[in-house]
């Protein structure tokens, strides 16, 4: 039987998802208050930060689906190429360069799982670079391999802690979880992570499944 994730977990990973949600859709509701103010001025401008924030809402929300929820759990899984238009579209407005894999680089479809895994291990990349820069993933057979390459790069150390086996779970936070839900996800596929952050401005992450 699975081992099941803490509550506390759970909430953390909620108050993480409101945080990153919670600026385009207050720029959605800033945007129609304005437009029902508006006179007719700078109605093409309210209608350009209406769709841009909308956008940026529905970019993080269906890269969430897959990488924290079910995604169609009856659905087929979520190919490389669809995965790699859900990263881009969570980096529209970031100052990250992103590098993908090419289809069936990984010599076999990823299972749901795995998918989950990849997605989650971008997260990670993803914070790690605080002033943009490179995101590259790669796959070779069993190993998925994450490098973040960036003026500042780094892995927080409170972030390294959530991704150690001995984690206290009361320490976590909802900058943290992140950390810990990948190195959960891992663990239920048997997988290990080794993480390389010894060089300045660059971060090295590789998970390797069962084969």
């Amino acid at each position: 039987m699975e081992p099941q994730i803490e509550l506390r977990v759970l909430e953390l990973l909620c108050s993480r998802l409101c945080h990153d949600l919670i600026s385009p859709v207050m720029a959605v509701n800033n945007g129609i208050e304005l437009l029902a103010d508006d006179e007719g001025d700078m109605s093409a401008e309210i209608c350009d930060l209406l769709t841009i924030s909308a956008g940026a809402a529905a970019a993080r929300l269906q890269y969430y689906r897959i990488a924290y929820g079910l995604g169609g759990q009856n659905a087929a899984p979520v190919g490389l190429p669809e995965a790699g238009r859900l990263t881009r579209g969570l980096l529209e407005d970031e100052k990250i360069e992103l590098q993908w894999p090419a289809d069936g680089e990984a010599g076999v479809e990823l299972s749901r799982e795995a998918m989950k895994i990849l997605l989650n291990l971008v997260l990670i990349g993803i914070e790690a670079l605080p002033r943009g820069g490179a995101l590259k993933v790669s796959l070779n057979g069993p190993d998925m391999v994450m490098s973040a390459n960036g003026v500042g790069a780094a892995l927080r150390d409170e972030t390294a802690a959530a991704m150690s086996a001995d984690t206290d779970i009361e320490a976590l936070t909802a900058r943290s979880v992140q950390g810990y839900f990948l190195n959960y996800l891992i663990g239920l596929q048997g997988g290990q992570t080794q993480v390389d952050a010894a060089d300045t401005d660059a971060v090295h992450l590789t998970v390797r499944l069962s084969a």
